[in-house]
Order: structure tokens, then sequence, then C-alpha cells
């Protein structure tokens, strides 16, 4: 099962909206690369604060129909009373998308023409692209999954190609390079997290919420697999993906599902 936020859950926006992403960015290039592509799917969406920014700066021209999936349920809940209707949001696992939930329409697996989603993307849910701290090439890439084994990974996105239509594309967002640091927040709250090499390719992220006199408020442990750049092309062929090309910006690899 992909990482859970359960218990960062109640301090995960102003984490998140304290310097840790600039989603306007990553709305604004989303909505420029997905022009042509109304129906979309949000990989890992937490509390939908990528959503939301897409739907604000649609301003008042065509809306996306936007699902977004999260097996956190404390996340969703956050979503869904940010956004409204004005998205679906859907509590699934990534390794069970196969209509089960009850929920097939929502989650394009049904079977007539027009249920497959046009695109899918992540912005730090699920897979996401880092800097590769062990190649010289500043172009290099490690793909970073919240699934550790490989044949979960597999899985994860043959799911994602069963629920893209033909012709549709997959987006990666690309972040900073992890690293260890603190920050404060609102209220007189303190994050930091702190990452630790458990061996080659799999990693142990810390998260810590803690007030100014050092009580711990809220603590999340998190595994996480990379694979080198080369390794990364091959499992994203194997399972349907053939790289595309990278956002002008460099914020999203695309890959188109074959």
């Amino acid at each position: 099962m992909v990482n859970s936020y359960t218990e960062l859950s109640g301090h995960y926006d102003q984490i998140m909206t304290s310097g840790y992403y600039d989603y306007d960015d990553y709305a604004r290039t989303l909505l420029e690369l997905l022009q042509d592509r109304p129906r979309l799917l949000e990989l890992g969406t937490g509390t939908g604060l990528v959503v939301e920014k897409i739907l604000e700066l649609a301003g008042d021209g065509p809306a996306p129909d936007i699902t977004g999936i999260d097996h956190t349920e404390s996340m969703l809940a956050q979503a869904r009373a940010r956004v409204g209707g004005r998205a679906r949001f859907v509590q699934q696992d990534i390794l069970h998308m196969d209509g089960d939930s009850g929920d097939s329409e929502a989650m394009g697996t049904g079977t007539g023409t027009t249920s497959g989603f046009d695109a899918a993307f992540a912005v730090g849910g699920v897979w996401y692209h880092t800097p590769n701290p062990d190649d010289g090439d500043r172009d290099s890439v490690l793909l970073c999954s919240h699934l550790v084994e490989d044949e979960d990974n597999i899985r994860g996105l043959r799911n994602v190609h069963a629920a893209l239509r033909p012709g549709g594309i997959l987006l990666l967002a690309r972040q900073a390079a992890h690293r260890d640091y603190a920050r404060d927040l609102p209220g007189g709250l303190v994050y930091s997290q702190t990452i630790r090499r458990l061996g080659e390719n799999h990693y142990l992220k810390d998260y810590y919420v803690r007030r100014q006199d050092g009580h711990l408020e809220a603590h999340q442990r998190c595994e996480y697999r990379t694979y080198p750049q080369d390794r990364a092309l091959d499992l994203l062929e194997e399972c349907g993906f053939r790289a595309a090309y990278v956002s002008d910006n460099g914020l999203f690899h695309l890959y188109s599902r074959r």
C-alpha cells in the first residue's frame, strides 16, 4: 500500500502552503499542458490544494473535469470541504483501481468509449521526480515512489494505464531535491523533516510538527523507493508508457500511453 499521511493530515495544509510547493506554478503549467484534455485524474490528491488552484486559475473559462484519488480519508474530507462539488474526490488505493470501489464511472474504469481519463497527473502523490544527487548531469532525475516494492510500482502504473483512454498521458511533477530542514508554521508551530538512506534506492523520511517549546504535535514516517533515470524509463515502458517530453519550465515530465 502507498504511504498514508493520516497522522499528519491535520497539519498538512499548513505545511504544504508554507513554501513546500509553488502551487501556482504547478497548476498554471498543468492548465497549459492540458488545454485539450478536459477529463483529468490526480494521483494522491491529498487535501485538494492542486485541484483548487487549477479551478481557480481556470477562472470563467471551461473548467476541467477532475477526479482526485487518495487512500487517506481524513485528507479527502478536507478536499471535499475545500472544493465542494466542483471536482470528485474518491478514496482509492492506487493498487486496487479495478472498479471494485463502487465508483467505476468516476474512476474511468467502465467499458464505455468516454470512460477513460484524458490525462493523469501527480504533483507529490505516489510518483514524482527529483534531481539525482549521484549523477553529475544536472538534467538527470530520479523517479521517486511511495511504493517500495517493484511489483507494487508495476501494478500501480498498469492501473493508471488502464484508467487512461488510448492517447492519454501521464504527467509527473519534478520537485527540488529532498533534504533535512525546519520551517516555522503559523500558530507558533515548527515543521521539520529528516531523510535517512536505508540502502540502495530506499529512504526513510520522518515528518514532525512541534510547538516552539518542543512538544510534538504530529509525526509521520514514510518509506520511499527511487529509480535511476534509465531504470525508471524501463519501468514506465514495461507498464505501457513512453517518455514524451519535459515541460519548458521543467516542472513536469510527460509520458504517453501506448
